[in-house]
This record gives C-alpha cells, structure tokens and sequence, in this order.
C-alpha cells in the first residue's frame, strides 16, 4: 500500500511539474513566432523550442499512462539524484551566463535540438515504462535501447552540451558537470533495480554496452 500511495503522490508531482514547464514551454513559443525576420536564428531557436515541446508532452503523458512499478530503488538518495538529475539545469535561470557570438549560439542550438529529438525518440520506445525516479516497471530492449542500456541519458547529454554552449560561462559549465555526475548515478541505480527485478537483465547487459555504443554488434535474442 505504501509503495503505491509513493508511486501515486510522485506522478501526480511529476504531472503537476511537466503541466507547468508544458505551459511555459507554449508561452515562449508565440514572441518568437510574432519576432520580426531579421531575428539571429529564428528558425532554429523556433524548431528547439517546439521539439522541448514535444518532449514535454511525451514526458507528461507517459507520465499519466505509465505501468505500475515492480521495484524502486530504495532510500532518500536515489530519489533526490533522479529529481535534482531532471531539474537542475533549471538552474540557468537564476544564474549568471555569459554571451556568446551568433555562430556558437546556433552551432549550440542545433544541438540542443537535435539531442532534444533524440531524447524524444528515445521516450518514444520506453513509453509506459517511463519514470523520473530508478524503478523498475517493464523491460525495454529494442530500438535505441538496443544499441546502448540508457539511450535516453546519451541523447539529453547532446542537449546539455549545447545549453552550456549557449550560456556558455564558469555556472554553466559547473553546472553541466554536476548534472553529468547526477545522471551517471541515477544511471547506476536504475542498473541495480532492473538487475534485481528482471533476471534477463544481465544477459541483456552483457551484450548491450551501458552508455557508448559498441563497434561489434551484438549477437543473439535478449530473453523476455
């Protein structure tokens, strides 16, 4: 009872939270768009606000459809990783940035859209199984999460680059390392709660690299 009463109370924070950024997120969308041509890298600057959108969207409403869990991670730590892993970077907001000339600021929004795509993709084929905190609700295998173990850590750290290159400053740098520390943590829980949750798990590792992809393909089905 207890373990649902948590996972109940953190999707409806977690809902709450992604409702909000969702509605920010739409708010910053229209001054771009009334912008006038002339705007450095409208197009662009346009395209990564939409594509954090979709994110968005994908985050909240796998986050209100998702799979009851079958393990999580237990303790105050792994939780306090996982939401300081998500939400940290927030912290740009508040902090001082630096300028950067109009060719690092595009170069660093590409690939602040392009890893922004990714990481949808990768919510695309972890669905149901999507959670900010290490739990362990249904093995996924296939697609990007059968070329490297947590795809979707790979494809934010694209994005993460590209706000430092943007804000490009001693905080922002800071911060981007520590959020790098934070996410190979969160990582390494999530790698302890599905090994004891799902059996498969380790064969799954042995053939499927944890972060960077491998040059030698992988032989063999993955049992499920």
């Amino acid at each position: 009872m207890t373990s649902r009463l948590e996972d109940f109370a953190g999707r409806a924070a977690i809902v709450a939270i992604f409702t909000f950024l969702l509605v920010r997120q739409v708010a910053t969308i229209a001054p771009i768009i009334r912008a006038e041509d002339a705007m450095p890298g409208r197009s662009l600057i346009l395209t990564s606000k939409i594509a954090a959108l979709i994110f968005i969207s994908l985050s909240l409403l796998f986050t209100l459809i998702r799979l009851p869990a079958k393990a999580n991670t237990p303790g105050l730590s792994p939780r306090v990783v996982s939401i300081a892993g998500t939400f940290m970077m927030s912290l740009l907001a508040v902090l001082p940035v630096g300028t950067v000339t109009t060719d690092v600021l595009m170069f660093g929004t590409a690939m602040i859209v392009s890893g922004t795509l990714l990481s949808a993709y990768c919510l695309l084929w972890l669905g149901r199984s999507f959670s900010i905190m290490a739990t362990a609700r249904k093995l996924v295998v296939t697609g990007p999460y059968g070329v490297v173990r947590h795809p979707l850590y790979v494809a934010e750290l694209i994005t993460i680059s590209g706000v430092v290159i943007v804000n490009w400053s001693i905080a922002a740098v800071l911060l981007g390392v520590c959020w790098f520390a934070l996410q190979f943590q969160r990582a390494m829980n999530e790698e302890r709660v599905l090994r004891a949750t799902f059996p498969e798990y380790n064969e799954y590792a042995q053939r499927v690299p944890m972060l960077l992809p491998s040059l030698v393909k992988a032989s063999g089905p993955v049992k499920q």
